[in-house]
C-alpha cells in the first residue's frame, strides 16, 4: 500500500537546493521509486517556479520544474468548487495567518484526508489536519 500525501512548495524547493535535508532527499526517493504517492495543487508548482527563478534564474526555473514534472511521479491537481470553498472558507478564517496557496493546500489535505509535507513553521493548529514538518 502507498502513503498518499501532499507536497508544499517549501519541500519541493529545499529538494532542489544545493544541500537538501537528507529527509527530503529520503522523501522524494520514496515518491520516484512509487513508495509514496505525491499529490501538488498546481498553484504551488507555480510557487516553487517563482523560489527556483528568484534563486537562479528563469532559465534555470523552466529546466527544474519541467525535470521534476517529468521524473517524479506526482499527481498534479486542479482547482475543482469545492476545493476553491474549502480554500475560501480557510482563508477568510486565518486570513493573516495563511496565504491564498497555504489555503489551498491545506482545503487539499483535508478535503483528501492526506498528510501535508511542509517547512512552515507557523502553520495554525487546524483540526483534522496531518502535518509533516521538515526543519532545515
Amino acid at each position: 500500500m502507498t502513503n498518499e500525501i501532499c507536497l508544499d512548495s517549501g519541500v519541493i524547493t529545499l529538494f532542489y537546493s544545493k544541500t537538501p535535508p537528507n529527509k527530503i532527499s529520503e522523501l522524494m526517493k520514496d515518491i520516484k521509486n512509487k513508495k509514496i504517492k505525491a499529490f501538488i495543487v498546481w498553484p504551488i508548482i507555480i510557487e516553487v517556479f517563482k523560489h527556483l527563478c528568484i534563486l537562479k534564474g528563469k532559465l534555470h526555473a523552466e529546466n527544474t520544474i519541467t525535470s521534476f514534472i517529468n521524473n517524479y511521479p506526482v499527481n498534479l491537481v486542479d482547482l475543482d468548487e469545492s476545493l476553491i470553498l474549502k480554500a475560501g472558507a480557510l482563508k477568510c478564517q486565518f486570513r493573516t495567518k495563511l496565504s491564498y496557496n497555504d489555503c489551498i493546500l491545506v482545503a487539499y489535505s483535508l478535503n483528501k484526508k492526506f498528510t501535508l509535507h511542509t517547512i512552515e513553521k507557523d502553520l495554525p493548529k487546524i483540526p483534522d489536519l496531518s502535518v509533516k514538518e521538515y526543519k532545515f
